[in-house]
């Protein structure tokens, strides 16, 4: 009788960051192509653009992960908490209009720029050190 190996076949955690990587490119492509195809945005390309680099981002991270082998469920909760941080970044952004006024500052840039990129941009450095640390197994360290 002959057995399988199925050592080959990737993880349920590479799977989904793959599918996220792929959804994030085609969500961003979208926005692209219905842009230039109209030749002015529509009103759902930047929330398409937001959503797609958000989940591109995270899956990236998943990726990094899931390849060591130390996908956890701790790691996918603080990967959950920065993917709803960067949308929450990324929606206040769109949802905040600009005033007929100079805008106030948030440290020392516009409010709008500041919630992106602080939420998107600054955020991640501190949660890919986090991410990386619980993928280190003691037997790694130096």
């Amino acid at each position: 009788m002959r057995t399988h190996n199925f050592s080959h076949m990737p993880s349920r955690a590479t799977r989904a960051g793959v599918a996220c990587l792929l959804g994030g490119t085609l969500a961003i492509a979208a926005a692209y192509v219905a842009t230039i195809a109209a030749g002015a945005a529509p009103s759902w390309a930047p929330a398409a653009l937001a959503l797609g680099a958000t989940t591109m981002s995270v899956a990236m991270f998943v990726l990094g992960a899931a390849t060591r082998g130390v996908f956890t469920r701790g790691i996918a909760l603080l990967l959950a908490a920065l993917a709803a941080v960067m949308l929450g970044a990324f929606g206040a952004g769109l949802v905040m209009t600009p005033g007929p006024d100079a805008e106030p500052l948030l440290l020392g840039i516009p409010r709008r720029l500041a919630m992106v990129f602080y939420g998107v941009g600054f955020l991640p450095l501190f949660v890919l050190p986090l991410v990386f640390a619980r993928t280190l197994s003691r037997s790694d360290a130096p």
